[in-house]
This record gives structure tokens, C-alpha cells and sequence, in this order.
């Protein structure tokens, strides 16, 4: 601010001094006076805040002078008319003058120098005086307050005196919240010595809680052994009564359930897992000769010693889940098979068909596709029944399943469609070709529905084969019922090879 009022008060000061030559400069500009415009320049080039300056006249005449430095193309000069000293109206000639900017601008820096040593002391004159008042009246009594503290130990009856002079300020506050957590934290002394009492009795009642509770709860040390176990645990894990401490110590955990290995790296994982966090699994028991299967869901939490953390212990909570897991298990199978042919239904068929596909590819094998529509079971339906239809459909299942293994995907996609998939070696070439022909002779074989009739279905079968066609599931399933189409609006009961447009489909008819 002191700078720019500096420059500013220089450009008003070239002002004043040109309405003081201005009348001089008006006559002589007038008069054609060359002495007297001389005189008034020699008058401007006097003031240290001008630099140069010229007189121009409308009649021709013209003096100027100039400073020791030589103007440059940045100096910008300022123009003052000249008016007649007799008619205010003519201007009868210039006055150009160029302020010394170099001149101006040291001022103008040298003023403000000199305000900014005036600030800085200031300041420190402030800050010394303020260092000097917060010492006295805050840092001093603080210490004087934090020194007392330290002296005093928990259940001493001492307490800080208030410093002089500050009862009613924020210090005394302080050293009365101090005193009254002291008295606090006595009280709380006191109220652990009672609550160990209590929890003398309470672990007194938490033990009969423990051996007398429905749930199977134990402790098991980081090598899974089972080092503590309430008789509900022994009797969930085969013991029929309490046995021996001594023979009963140091069991493994993991060699009580139908697969050690499952529950062996469940518990390796919630080791690993940070922090002390619950985690639980439904897992099947080993049972003994002639029992049926029982099943428990396991509830871990760690128990941790904060002092040594290697010996850190799992708590292990067991509850008997037999009956929950066998109704779950009903209900999954009956989510994914069929009701009538008991095989897999659409969705459970193309979960397993995704995850087949991949394995697969992983062990670098071919993999087919058959979609099967039976031909002529409309025919069986209409003529004999729905009863017998049923029936037709479950024989063809029972003989379709026959062909394949547990690993492939044997399911029922539709009414009287069928969805097959297996993997095969790729050397042996013929091996879809072959499952093929014996599928159709074995569907066309005839059926028992009763009454001592039977009735006969044939088979239009399409094949997708991976890597020969598209590699994902939706695709292999889209070509294979393409081609099942293909062969049943070009005579049925043949099985047919889907194949790009450009090349010829391969087919193959029952004879």
C-alpha cells in the first residue's frame, strides 16, 4: 500500500507542476517565446521526478531537454495541453513530459522498506509482549498443575491446590475437574474390588453354565487339538459319558468329522483372517458302523492372549443340525431335479453344464452337446394317456442316464427334451458319433405302459462339439438345438452335427 500510494502522490506532484509552468509555458507558446519556454523546461528539468520534456507550439516552435538517462521505447510520456493565455477555447500548443519512472519507483520501494522494518517491529515487539502475558498467565499455572499431577498415583487421597489468582478462570475450572476425576477414579478402586468378588461367583456359575449347557463347547489350541471340551461337546462327538482327563487331553479336533481335511483347512483360514472375528460351518460328522449321518454347525471365534500371542486358543461352539441339514438337503435336490424323471431340471442342468464346460477346457479335452426331442411321444400321449406319457419319460430317462457318467450333465430341458453333455478325448474321434447311435437304438426300443401294451418313441438328436463350434455355453446349446431342428424337419429319429453355414452338416440316420 505505502508503495502504490508513493507512485501515486509522484504522478499527482508532476501534476501540480505542471499547472505551475503552465501560465509561463501558455505565453510563451503564444508568443514564440524560444528564451521563455527554455526558462519554463529548465524550471521542469529542476524536479528529480521528470526526466525529459518537450515544448511544442502550433506555430513551429519547439524546445525540449532531457535527463542524463536516455529515454528507452517503455517511457511513456504524459501530454498537457497548452491553452492560450486570452482564450481558454484554443489550445495553442503540447507540453510532453516523461516521468523519471526509475526515480519514483526507488521512492516509492524505499518508503516501503521502511514500512515493512516499522511492521516486523511491531510484531515482535507483540509477540515478545504476548509470549511474556501467556507465560505468566497460562503456562506457568499449567505447569504448576501438570508437576502436581504426576505426584499423585491412583487411590492417593492428595489433591492440587487451585494457583493464586485463577479460581475463577478456566485453570482453576481445570484443577477442579482434576480433583474431581481423582476422587473418581478412588470411587472406581473401590467398585473393581467388589466386582472381583462378583466375579468370583459369576465364573463360579459361567462353569456350571458350561457343563451343564445343550450346546458342545470346547478350546482347541493352534495344532487342533481339543484341550477342553463340556460334556455336550463329548456326547455330540460320539462320547457317550465324561472320560478321562488325562486319557482325553490332546484329541484332534479334526479326526472326529466324516472329512478331515474340509474342517482341517476351514480352521487354517480363520487363523489367517486379522482381528478376532466370527466365523462358522455346517459340516458332516464321522459316524460310526451302522449309525445315520449326523450333522453340526461350528461356530469359531479366537481367544486371544494379548501378553503372548502364540498361544492363542479357538473357541469352538457345536450345535446339532441333523435334522435342519437333511431338510435342506430335500429341498436342493428337489430345487434341482426333475419331479417325474428325477434328473436334472433346466437350471441345475445349465449350472452344471457352465462349470463342465470349463473343466473342460482346463484339461484340454472335447466337449459335446446333445439336445434330444423325442419323436412320436405326442403320439403316445394322445393315445394313451398322460399316465403313460409319464411313463415313457421316465424309461427314457432311466435309459438315457445308463450311458453316462456322474460327472456328465444328464437333464430333462423340456416336456419331452433331453440336454446331454460329457467330455471326451479328443483322439477318439467316433466317440460322440458312437454315444449317438447307441442313445437313438436304445430310445426306440419299446416301452411298458401297462396293460400289457407298449408303446415306441424315436429320437432327433443335435451335436455341438467344443472346440469345433462356439466355446460358450448359451452358443454350444443354441447350435446343438439348431441342429435337432435340422433333423426333425428333414425326417427325425437321426442325429445331426451343427456345422458353420460354409460347411456341410454331418448326419447320420438310424437304421
Amino acid at each position: 500500500m505505502s508503495y502504490h500510494e508513493e507512485v501515486n502522490r509522484s504522478r499527482n506532484q508532476i501534476n501540480q507542476i505542471v499547472v505551475t509552468v503552465e501560465q509561463t509555458a501558455s505565453i510563451a507558446m503564444y508568443l514564440g517565446n524560444k528564451e521563455l519556454a527554455e526558462e519554463v523546461l529548465r524550471g521542469l528539468e529542476a524536479n528529480d521526478i521528470i526526466s525529459a520534456a518537450r515544448l511544442t507550439s502550433q506555430n513551429g516552435l519547439s524546445a525540449s531537454f532531457e535527463g542524463e538517462g536516455s529515454l528507452t521505447h517503455s517511457d511513456i510520456a504524459v501530454i498537457f495541453p497548452i491553452r492560450s493565455p486570452f482564450n481558454q477555447n484554443e489550445i495553442v500548443g503540447d507540453l510532453l513530459i516523461y516521468p523519471n519512472q526509475k526515480y519514483i519507483e526507488n521512492n516509492a520501494i524505499s518508503l516501503a522498506k521502511i514500512q515493512v522494518v516499522v511492521l516486523v517491529a511491531y510484531s515482535i515487539i507483540i509477540a515478545l509482549l504476548t509470549l511474556f502475558i501467556v507465560n505468566r498467565i497460562l503456562t506457568e499455572p499449567l505447569k504448576y498443575v501438570a508437576n502436581r499431577f504426576h505426584l499423585i498415583t491412583p487411590g492417593d487421597s492428595t489433591r492440587i491446590n487451585v494457583p493464586t489468582g485463577n479460581s475463577q478462570n478456566e485453570i482453576g475450572a481445570l484443577v477442579k475437574d482434576i480433583n474431581t476425576l481423582l476422587d473418581a477414579v478412588n470411587s472406581q478402586i473401590d467398585n473393581e474390588r467388589d466386582l472381583r468378588s462378583q466375579t468370583e461367583n459369576l465364573s463360579k456359575k459361567f462353569r456350571f453354565i458350561f457343563e451343564r449347557a445343550s450346546a458342545g463347547i470346547g478350546l482347541i489350541d493352534a495344532n487342533n487339538l481339543l484341550i477342553v471340551a463340556n460334556p455336550a461337546l463329548l456326547r455330540l462327538l460320539g462320547q457317550t459319558f465324561i472320560v478321562d482327563t488325562e486319557r482325553f487331553s490332546k484329541t484332534d479336533f479334526t479326526a472326529f468329522f466324516h472329512d478331515p481335511q474340509v474342517i482341517k483347512e476351514f480352521i487354517e483360514d480363520f487363523w489367517a483372517k486379522p482381528g478376532n472375528q466370527f466365523s462358522a460351518v455346517d459340516i458332516q460328522l464321522k459316524h460310526k458302523v451302522r449309525a445315520a449321518d449326523r450333522w453340526v454347525h461350528c461356530l469359531f471365534s479366537k481367544v486371544e492372549d494379548i501378553n503372548n500371542p502364540d498361544d492363542s486358543l479357538l473357541e469352538v461352539v457345536l450345535y446339532d443340525i441333523t435334522e435342519r441339514a437333511e431338510r435342506e438337503q430335500n429341498i436342493i435336490y428337489e430345487s434341482e431335479h426333475d419331479p417325474i424323471t428325477q434328473l436334472l431340471n433346466r437350471r441345475a442342468g445349465m449350472s452344471k453344464l457352465e462349470s463342465s464346460v470349463i473343466d473342460a477346457q482346463k484339461k484340454e479335452r472335447n466337449f459335446a452337446v446333445l439336445m434330444i426331442d423325442l419323436d412320436g411321444f405326442k403320439h403316445v400321449n394322445d393315445t394313451y394317456g398322460h399316465d403313460a406319457g409319464d411313463k415313457v419319460i421316465i424309461e427314457v430317462a432311466q435309459r438315457i442316464k445308463q450311458f453316462f457318467r456322474g460327472s456328465d450333465v444328464v437333464a430333462r430341458w423340456g416336456g419331452d427334451e433331453f440336454l446331454i453333455a460329457f467330455s471326451y478325448n479328443p483322439n477318439y474321434e467316433s466317440a460322440v458319433s458312437d454315444i449317438a447311435t447307441d442313445l437313438q437304438f436304445q430310445i426306440s426300443q419299446p416301452i411298458h405302459i401297462g396293460h400289457e401294451q407298449t408303446a415306441s418313441v424315436g429320437s432327433s438328436i443335435g451335436i455341438s462339439v467344443y472346440p469345433d463350434n462356439e466355446s460358450s455355453v448359451p452358443a454350444l446349446i443354441e447350435q446343438a438345438d439348431e441342429a435337432m431342428y435340422f433333423v426333425k424337419n428333414n425326417g427325425k429319429n437321426f442325429f445331426n452335427f451343427y456345422k458353420k453355414e460354409s460347411e456341410p452338416a454331418s448326419t447320420s440316420k438310424l437304421t
